[in-house]
C-alpha cells in the first residue's frame, strides 16, 4: 500500500480489529476447539446459551434503539417508518402464526438467515467503501480514474459473502436433520439433493478463489486494498462453512454464528449514536467505562426481560432460571403473544435496511460522519 493510501478505520486499527475481527476469531478458534474436543451435543450448553444467545444476539437486537426510537434525531427523519416497522411485524407474525406455527418459524428462520447474511456484507461493505474513498483521493491526485475497479471490487466482496455464507446454508439444507437447527427443529425445508450442498460448496471456492486473487492484485499494484475487508470476507466464510458444515454440533454453530454477528454490531451502534445517545441520557461527563457498561446494562436487562416472557409465556425451557408459571392460551392467544415478543428482532431485521444508509437520499445526514466515511478534499 502505497503511502498515500493508508487505510482508512472507522475509529482504530486496535478498535476496528479488537471489535470487528477478534470476537469473530476467537469464537471460531474456541468453536473448533470444542468440535474437536468435546463429544457431539444433541443439544444446548445453559452457560453458552446465557452468553452467546441471551447477552449477545437477543441484546444486540435492542441496540439499535439508539439508533431509533431513542435518537431524537432519527425519530424526526424516519418518523413514519419508526411507526409503520412494529405494526407491519406485528400483523404479519400474528396472521403467519395463526395459519400455522410452523409456517411461522420457517419464515422467521429464512428471514433471520438472510438478515445474518446482509449484515456481514454490510460489515465488509463499510470498509470497501474506506478502500474506495482512499482510493478515488489517490486516483484524483494521478490523474487516472478508479470507478470501474471499485465497482469490480463491490461485487467481488458482495459475491465472496454470499457464496461464504450461502453456500453452508444450501450444503446443510442438502444434510438434513442436523444436531442443530437455526430457530427449531424442523424450520428449514427438506428435501434438497446432497449434489446441491456439493455444487453449493464447489462455487463457494471458486468465487473466494476470484475473491483472494482480486486482494493480491490490489495490493501487487500498491491499490490500497483494505486489510479489515479480507479479515471479515475470511472469517465469515471459514466461522459458516466450519459452523455449519464441518461440525454437527449446536455449540460450535453458537459459536461460529452468533458472536461474529452480534459483538462488531454493538460497536458499530456505539459509534455511530450509542455513546452519544448514553451521554445524554446520564446527563453529565462519566467516565467511558460507566458510558459502556449503562450502553450495554439496558441491552442486557432488555435482552433478560425479553426471554424471561419468551419462557414463561412459550417455551417453559428453562424454569431454573426464570421461574414456573404462564397463561393457558388458545392459539389465536398464544398467536398474539408469539408475535408481540417477536417485534424486537422482526422490528430490528427491518430498521436495518434503512438506518445504516448513508447516501445522499438515507435519511442519516451525519453517519457517514460518524463511521469516518466523509470523503475528504
Amino acid at each position: 500500500m502505497s503511502a498515500g493510501m493508508k487505510p482508512r478505520w472507522i475509529v482504530s486499527p486496535a478498535f476496528d480489529l479488537g471489535w470487528f475481527v477478534l470476537p469473530g476469531l476467537l469464537a471460531l478458534l474456541v468453536g473448533v476447539a470444542v468440535g474437536l474436543g468435546l463429544p457431539p451435543s444433541e443439544g444446548e450448553s445453559l452457560g453458552l446459551w446465557i452468553v452467546g444467545v441471551v447477552l449477545v444476539d437477543v441484546a444486540h437486537v435492542w441496540a439499535s434503539l439508539y439508533r431509533t426510537y431513542l435518537d431524537p434525531e432519527a425519530r424526526r427523519l424516519h418518523g413514519n417508518l419508526l411507526r409503520a416497522a412494529p405494526v407491519l411485524a406485528f400483523v404479519l407474525a400474528f396472521v403467519a402464526h395463526a395459519v400455522s406455527p410452523a409456517l411461522f418459524w420457517t419464515v422467521l428462520a429464512y428471514v433471520a438467515v438472510f438478515h445474518f447474511i446482509k449484515q456481514q456484507e454490510g460489515f465488509a461493505l463499510l470498509y470497501l467503501r474506506a478502500e474506495a474513498l482512499s482510493r478515488r483521493r489517490a486516483s484524483s491526485d494521478s490523474g487516472d480514474d478508479s470507478g470501474d475497479g471499485a465497482k469490480l471490487d463491490r461485487r467481488l466482496t458482495r459475491a465472496a459473502i454470499w457464496a461464504g455464507t450461502a453456500a453452508p446454508v444450501l450444503w446443510w439444507h442438502a444434510h438434513l436433520p442436523r444436531r442443530f437447527a437455526w430457530f427449531m427443529d424442523g424450520d428449514f425445508i427438506p428435501g434438497a439433493p446432497e449434489l446441491v450442498g456439493q455444487i453449493a460448496l464447489g462455487v463457494e471456492a471458486l468465487v473466494l478463489a476470484a475473491f483472494a486473487l482480486r486482494r493480491v492484485q490490489l495490493r501487487v499494484r500498491g491499490e490500497g486494498a483494505h486489510p479489515m475487508v479480507d479479515a471479515l470476507v475470511a472469517l465469515t466464510a471459514a466461522s459458516w462453512t466450519l459452523g455449519i458444515v464441518a461440525f454437527d454440533d449446536d455449540r460450535v454453530f453458537t459459536l461460529t454464528n452468533v458472536f461474529l454477528h452480534g459483538v462488531p454490531y454493538f460497536a458499530l451502534v456505539w459509534v455511530a449514536g450509542g455513546r452519544e445517545r448514553v451521554e445524554a441520557g446520564l446527563g453529565r461527563a462519566r467516565a467511558p467505562l460507566v458510558l459502556a457498561l449503562a450502553f450495554y446494562g439496558l441491552l442486557a436487562l432488555l435482552a433478560v426481560t425479553e426471554e424471561t416472557l419468551w419462557d414463561r409465556l412459550v417455551w417453559h425451557d428453562h424454569e431454573s432460571l426464570f421461574g414456573v408459571g404462564g397463561l393457558e392460551l388458545g392459539e389465536l392467544g398464544m398467536a398474539l403473544v408469539v408475535a408481540a415478543l417477536t417485534l424486537p428482532q422482526a422490528t430490528h431485521y427491518v430498521l436495518d435496511r434503512y438506518i445504516w444508509r448513508s447516501g445522499p437520499d438515507s435519511n442519516n445526514p451525519r453517519l457517514a460522519a460518524q463511521l469516518n466515511l466523509e470523503s475528504r478534499p
